[in-house]
């Protein structure tokens, strides 16, 4: 009877679909692309999705691979490298959103307009968790030296988490007091490269700040330096991106949770961007209280009134209405930041 039991269970199991659960499973790390899933959950929790919350890109290719996951909101530029290196070969884009933004946040009294003004000085690479380096806040930076006649070699760069390197700056510390960075680096960091609302933070810490050292601002804005591109404004770039594992558009279930997920998802975007008074401080919340409680274990402190700072002054601007049209744009900017074409397989937007 035992044996004809086990028979059976491996019979219906050869027999059940793919998916046995009942709901996608997104990798996420605490970048803006997740807001607006956040924001979403906070109005219909029964929305079938599940946030796995990780570190960085190195967790990303086992869990796809493994099924231990469905998909991934990242830059695009993320999942494009994960793509072309083929750590998940499998890996199809199906979301893009443009956005603001990122910046070099620097020291006003040192006057820095353009990355050029760098030259020779410190700077941070800070990713949420860990120090960014090889992952999408590197890779955005170094395209932007690129574009600015530069390479890595022309400036002092340390990788540090945001909440290390914000210490850091508040006390203007030389950079080699973390041990982290060069120990030949004596002097302090003369900007960070942020993405919003980290940016908006910094500077609002500045503002807040009782210590001689000058305040800060967005010496640099990272959007413009992208130019040639006429699918988006000057002023916006494809960061955001959703991608799911191929598997996902072939199977019915999990093809209909994901249509479910992303007008879930669209519509957040447009809600964020459309928020004012009292619809500002719940977007803001539902944001602030995700990333507390999604990511708690990393110890990252994002408050409601950095997020409502970010929404209202408009640097922390969303779009949801980015189409198929934008792919040829989209596939040359990639291109350019990971430093090879996406196979056209990649490209599966909804």
């Amino acid at each position: 009877m035992i044996k004809k039991l086990f028979l059976c269970a491996i019979a219906l199991g050869l027999t059940l679909p793919a998916f046995a659960q009942d709901k996608l499973r997104i990798l996420a790390s605490p970048n803006p692309n997740i807001f607006p899933l956040l924001v979403a959950l906070a109005d219909d929790p029964t929305l079938p999705v599940e946030i796995i919350p990780i570190a960085n890109t190195a967790e990303i290719g086992v869990a796809l691979e493994d099924e231990e996951a469905d998909g991934l909101l990242s830059m695009t530029y993320t999942a494009a490298q994960k793509v072309t290196s083929g750590n998940v070969p499998d890996l199809r884009l199906v979301y893009v959103g443009l956005w603001k933004g990122f910046s070099e946040v620097t020291y006003k009294d040192e006057h820095i307009k353009s990355l050029g003004d760098l030259r020779g000085k410190g700077v941070i690479v800070a990713g949420p968790t860990g120090g960014g380096k090889d992952g999408a806040p590197d890779m955005i930076f170094q395209a932007a030296l690129k574009r600015a006649g530069m390479t890595a070699a022309d400036i002092n760069i340390c990788y540090l988490p945001v909440m290390e390197a914000a210490k850091l700056l508040k006390d203007h510390a030389p950079l080699n007091s973390n041990p982290k960075c060069n120990a030949a680096f004596s002097f302090p960091a003369s900007g960070i490269s942020l993405v919003e609302p980290a940016a908006s933070g910094m500077i609002m810490q500045g503002m807040m700040s009782f210590s001689s050292v000058s305040g800060m601002e967005r010496g640099v804005e990272f959007q413009p330096l992208f130019s040639g591109f006429t699918a988006w404004p000057a002023d916006q770039l494809p960061h955001g991106g959703l991608s799911v594992m191929s598997r996902v558009l072939t199977d019915p279930v999990q093809a209909r949770n994901l249509a479910r997920v992303l007008a879930a998802y669209k519509a957040a975007v447009d809600k964020m961007n459309h928020a004012r008074g009292f619809g500002l401080i719940g977007v803001s919340g539902d944001i602030s209280e995700g990333i507390a409680h999604y990511f708690q274990k990393y110890q990252l402190d994002l408050p409601k009134m950095v997020v409502m700072a970010s929404l209202r002054n408009g640097q922390l601007v969303f779009r949801s209405d980015v189409n198929a049209s934008v792919q040829g744009d989209l596939n040359r900017f990639l291109t350019e930041v990971v430093g090879k074409s996406p196979p056209e397989k990649f490209y599966s937007l909804q």
